[in-house]
């Protein structure tokens, strides 16, 4: 999404920060979601956007004071039936935006470099997310969200250093870990900057075209374990 574009649609429309704003205006989220915002740019079809917004970073100081983990699942009830899948795209910190994402997500889905830092969080973001669930054990229906899977990202090939901990993670999470890969490129870098996913870009080159038949792949496999999970009756959305 166009930088000018997003600037705009979130002045008139509205955009993640309205949905934590403590006022007493509603805030209609349909309004604020960009409908196939890759439309006409790219082969994908039917991705909607509700935009972020740099103003979260005062959201998370405001709800330091606590407004409770609900404010997103409230609103996203309301169009949870009109989507195959809801996918809440976290930074890598527990503040309270993301506990509302948990709170929403019926399962969530770790990215991770291989090497020690980013996968000793795994196990850090595990242990918060018992901990923040901990209260509904036995009181509530839900229990907070399960671990979807793990992706194992920007690995660079000729590092034996990355090898290692891809091995070392899906020793220690069997079964969690991703079959594929996404590999380590400036290409994806480039993508965003162009503010087009790379999987949905024009005449790539052939980098550009091995990266997506990778993201594709991710996109394949997380679709199957999704469906897993839906066939022990849970109606997904992720974090």
């Amino acid at each position: 999404m166009e930088q000018e574009r997003w600037k705009h649609w979130r002045e008139v429309n509205g955009s993640t920060f309205n949905v934590f704003e403590q006022n007493n205006h509603r805030f209609y989220i349909r309004n604020a979601i960009v409908p196939d915002v890759v439309q006409g740019r790219g082969a994908v079809f039917g991705f909607d956007l509700l935009p972020s917004d740099p103003n979260l970073v005062d959201v998370d100081l405001r709800l330091s004071d606590f407004i409770g983990y609900t404010v997103l699942q409230r609103y996203l009830d309301e169009i949870r039936d009109e989507y195959d899948y809801i996918i809440c795209d976290c930074p890598p910190n527990f503040n309270p935006v993301t506990k509302n994402s948990l709170w929403a997500s019926d399962a969530y889905v770790v990215p991770t470099i291989p090497d020690f830092l980013s996968t000793y969080g795994i196990g850090l973001l595990q242990r918060s997310i018992n901990k923040l669930f901990a209260p509904t054990y036995n009181t509530v229906a839900f229990t907070g969200p399960v671990l979807g899977g793990i992706i194992l990202t920007r690995i660079k090939t000729n590092t034996r250093l990355h090898a290692t901990y891809c091995e070392r993670v899906r020793f220690d999470y069997p079964g969690k870990v991703f079959k594929h890969m996404i590999s380590d490129s400036i290409a994806v870098a480039a993508a965003a900057d162009d503010r087009m996913p790379i999987s949905a870009m024009h005449s790539p080159s052939q980098r550009q075209a091995e990266l997506q038949g990778q993201f594709r792949d991710i996109a394949g496999e997380f679709i199957s374990r999704i469906q897993h999970l839906r066939m022990f009756g849970r109606s997904i959305r992720v974090v």
